[in-house]
C-alpha cells in the first residue's frame, strides 16, 4: 500500500482554500456606503433639454446614473460636488455604463450653452440638463429634492447625489458627508459592475 505524500495534501488543501477565498471575493457583492432607498421609486420620464438643445430624458440612457440637482451660479456646494463626481468617475476609469447628470434648478439662467460650458469644465462625459421649470420641479420631487430661490437671487437646494439602477429606480443616496469622505469614490467601481 502506497503512502500519501503529506506535502501534496497540504498543497492541494492550500489551493482549495485560495480558490474559496477568490470565489467569495468574486461573487460576494461589495458593501456599498450610500444610504439605501428602500422604496426604490421609479423615476418618471419627464422631458428636459440637454446641452445641445435637444429633448432628453433620464430614461433614454442605459446603465447606472448619478444624478445631482444644482445650478451654475452656485458658489460652493455645486462646484465641490461636481469635482467629487469627476474624481469618482475618473478614479473608476470613466466607465462607459455610468452617466453623471447635473440637472439645473435655475433654468432661466442655465441655458443649454451656459450649462454645456459649466458641465464640460468638470468632465466632458457629464450630461447637463435644463428645461421647463415645471418638469424640473416634478423631477426634483421624484428624487425627494427641494429647492427655493432666496431674495438675494441664489437658490438653496437639497445637495445629495442619487444613484439610479438600469431600470431607473432610485437605489442609493450619497449626502455631502459621505461624498466628502470619498465613499462614492470607493463604491463607483462596484456600481459600474451593476452591484446594486
Amino acid at each position: 500500500m502506497k503512502k500519501t505524500n503529506p506535502t501534496l495534501i497540504t498543497l492541494i488543501l492550500g489551493l482549495l482554500v485560495l480558490a474559496g477565498i477568490w470565489a467569495y471575493k468574486k461573487f460576494t457583492p461589495a458593501e456599498l456606503h450610500g444610504t439605501v432607498v428602500e422604496a426604490k421609486p421609479l423615476i418618471p420620464e419627464l422631458p428636459l433639454i440637454d446641452t445641445a438643445g435637444k429633448p432628453h430624458t433620464l430614461n433614454q440612457d442605459a446603465g447606472i446614473k448619478l444624478v445631482f440637482f444644482g445650478f451654475t451660479r452656485c458658489p460652493d456646494i455645486c462646484p465641490a460636488t461636481m469635482s467629487i463626481l469627476r474624481r469618482a468617475y475618473e478614479g473608476a476609469g470613466s466607465p462607459r455604463n455610468v452617466k453623471v447628470y447635473l440637472i439645473s434648478v435655475d433654468p432661466e439662467t442655465d441655458t443649454p450653452a451656459v450649462l454645456k460650458r459649466y458641465v464640460e469644465s468638470f468632465q466632458k462625459d457629464f450630461v447637463g440638463l435644463t428645461g421647463n421649470a415645471d418638469n424640473i420641479a416634478r423631477l426634483a420631487n421624484a428624487f425627494y429634492v427641494g429647492f427655493n430661490e432666496n431674495p438675494d437671487g441664489l437658490i438653496t437646494h437639497t445637495d445629495i447625489v442619487a444613484v439610479l439602477d438600469q431600470q431607473n429606480r432610485m437605489r442609493l443616496i450619497y449626502n455631502q458627508e459621505k461624498l466628502g469622505k470619498g465613499l462614492l469614490d470607493q463604491d463607483l467601481p462596484a456600481l459600474a459592475k451593476g452591484q446594486l
